[in-house]
């Protein structure tokens, strides 16, 4: 029996208990089935009502798992580490059912900012993204892009002298000027507590950020500019011992040894030689972990070092500089780690590393064939025997006609694979980085992001072709503003039409219905093309068109599958090794691909092949 239709005033207790309801039904699904994503969920429970919804809605998932879910899985990889430090079973607010007043508040704010977009596609365009403000806007930006009027914009935009920055002239942002002529936004109020956090933290944040980082660079630069004026009328510059130009006393530095000076631009670009060429064993003292004094005296040069907080301060009034300085700082932290040679547990993510309180010393691991599946693991054992020839051919060839460097030896992966075997069975799986910059979870057997539920080693081409599908079903993917069932289109014309009697175009999503103002078949070109090319009348939407949908498809998937690769490939990349653009090109990419491709298959076989125990404290001695 259905329930009674509730009102749905945003200022009735009634209608803020029947959205709670919904939130906690939407919450306790996402925690059953974590791997499909939200917007299933909350089509169902439109659709179903009644205080036992999540019963009917679990019941149906359970019988008719594909015709639901319909591809909607969540994915394995995210776009970035943050990400998946997000714990699925936690209903973000993104997801869940929004207060009518805070879709009222988006799609006032959005067809202010987007005037040149009918009402139905930024209202199919909400529909798509839960009305959520944050997500829609970029989607139609995008859209706003490709409109005649932004072409003009931009042309015109050449001679002006207005920002590019779409942030800047925000309907909601109003700048002010302070008391010292300073140009500072505001923010305007659009009337939902909630949409102004999102523009607060979306907009105004960014963007006084970067005003005050502006105005701090041209501070800077006026004070360098008044030091140095007042040196030159007192006669106070110092001569650089390198580079033997004049510099003040707050730009000079002197080394431990022969008190040599040295200026803050002969350390910045000594810094960044090192870091970024090949010059780190000779700059950098790797016992003090400090740079080595650059001027030339001597044959041998000057065994002195620059002081830490000179070389700080250097680095960081530099453009760039507090990145040069992390990297240094990082690449000095590893070299410690790997003196220390203590038990590290790593971040597989970026460069922080934990010593572990369980030591084990060599040999107190032992690694036996697993004898729980016989046959199964005979059957491993046989592709083993028969892969270890192959991989061994592949290395000799890899490191023949390698232009990038050495491929690691057949011991050397297996070495590594035991290693990995043994971490993982005596070692927490699960690995939470306490890194400020990272804080992912990583699992320690295949050093992947961790995501619930965790299975390790799934293959690459498998995690390659879910996340180009998920890309490209997201590109095709239109949603009914109405009733919030989405679609995607096989087959017919561009006119769509939804179960609850929508009708919508599914190249621009304006609307079409008498209810929306829309137009029908009017709304497409209606002159004659000969030979289906494209209008030189007018610029419709076309009626029948496939061309864009696959192009559409192809860009998402082409995109999807480049970030994919740039994800393995700096997952791969040594945590000592710094980055240069010649480094970040395709053939450097398809090699870091390979080699993991090559050390996660031994892996694979090895972990199904053996088991690890520790020997007990009597077969030690005895052994």
């Amino acid at each position: 029996m259905a329930s009674p239709r509730v009102d749905h005033n945003p200022n009735n207790a009634e209608f803020e208990s029947h959205l709670a309801e919904l939130n906690a039904a939407l919450e306790t699904l996402v925690q059953i089935f974590p791997n499909v994503l939200p917007e299933v969920f909350r089509e169902m429970l439109v659709r179903f009502d009644g205080e036992s919804r999540v019963e009917v809605v679990v019941s149906q998932l359970l019988k008719y798992e594909n015709l639901w879910v319909k591809g909607r899985w969540t994915p394995r990889i995210e776009s970035t580490p943050i990400l998946d430090t997000i714990d699925v079973t936690k209903l973000s607010k993104k997801d869940s059912f929004r207060r009518n007043s805070y879709k009222w508040a988006v799609k006032a704010a959005l067809l202010q900012e987007f005037r040149s977009l009918s009402k139905s596609a930024i209202k199919a365009v909400l529909a798509e993204q839960n009305n959520s403000y944050t997500s829609a806007r970029p989607i139609l930006q995008g859209i706003a892009s490709k409109s005649w009027r932004h072409s003009i914009n931009k042309f015109f935009s050449r001679w002006s002298r207005r920002s590019d920055d779409e942030s800047e002239k925000h309907p909601f942002i109003r700048w002010t000027t302070s008391t010292s002529g300073i140009r500072l936004p505001t923010l305007r109020k659009s009337g939902d507590a909630e949409l102004d956090y999102e523009l607060d933290q979306s907009i105004l944040t960014p963007l006084y950020g970067r005003c005050k980082a502006q105005q701090e660079a041209k501070d800077w630069d006026v004070a360098i500019q008044i030091n140095h004026e007042e040196a030159k009328q007192a006669n106070a510059f110092f001569e650089c011992e390198c580079c033997f130009s004049d510099a003040t006393f707050e730009q000079i530095a002197t080394c431990s040894s022969s008190a040599h000076f040295v200026c803050f631009s002969c350390i910045f670009r000594a810094i960044s030689e090192a870091l970024y060429g090949q010059s780190w064993d000779r700059s950098v003292h790797h016992d003090r972990g400090l740079l080595r004094c650059v001027a030339p005296t001597g044959h041998d040069g000057c065994e002195g070092c620059i002081p830490q907080d000179a070389t700080q301060r250097a680095i960081i009034q530099s453009n760039g500089g507090s990145q040069i300085w992390f990297r240094f700082q990082s690449r000095l932290a590893e070299e410690a780690l790997a003196k220390a040679r203590v038990p590290l547990l790593r971040c597989s993510l970026c460069s922080y590393a934990e010593v572990t309180d369980l030591y084990l010393p060599p040999g107190i691991l032992r690694h036996h064939l697993n004898t729980d599946r016989p046959f199964h693991t005979l059957g491993f054992l046989l592709l083993a025997v028969g892969l270890f020839p192959f991989l061994s051919i592949l290395v000799l060839l890899r490191n023949f006609v390698s232009e990038f460097g050495t491929t690691p030896t057949p011991a050397a992966i297996l070495g590594k694979s035991l290693f990995r075997l043994g971490q993982s069975s005596q070692f927490p799986t699960r690995f939470q980085c306490r890194s400020p910059t990272c804080s992912a979870l990583t699992c320690t057997a295949c050093f992947k992001p961790w995501r619930d539920p965790h299975t390790c080693c799934d293959s690459a081409a498998v995690e390659l072709r879910t996340t180009i599908e998920a890309a490209r079903t997201a590109a095709l993917k239109r949603t009914c503003p109405k009733c919030g069932l989405s679609f995607i289109k096989d087959s017919g014309c561009n006119k769509l039409t939804c179960v609850c009697g929508y009708t919508m175009c599914y190249i621009c999503r304006q609307g079409l219905g008498p209810s929306e103002g829309g137009e029908g078949y009017a709304h497409f070109c209606q002159h004659f093309r000969y030979g289906g090319g494209g209008c030189g009348e007018c610029e419709k939407c076309d009626l029948y068109k496939d061309e864009d949908e696959d192009e559409m498809v192809k860009m998402a998937g082409a995109k999807a599958e480049r970030q994919w690769r740039k994800r393995q490939a700096s997952k791969m990349r040594p945590q000592g090794d710094t980055e240069t653009k010649e480094n970040n090109d395709r053939a450097e990419d398809q090699e870091n691909e390979e080699r993991w491709n090559i050390q996660e298959l031994v892996d694979w076989v090895v972990r199904n092949v053996l088991t690890t125990s520790v020997r007990s404290k009597g077969s030690q001695l005895g052994g």
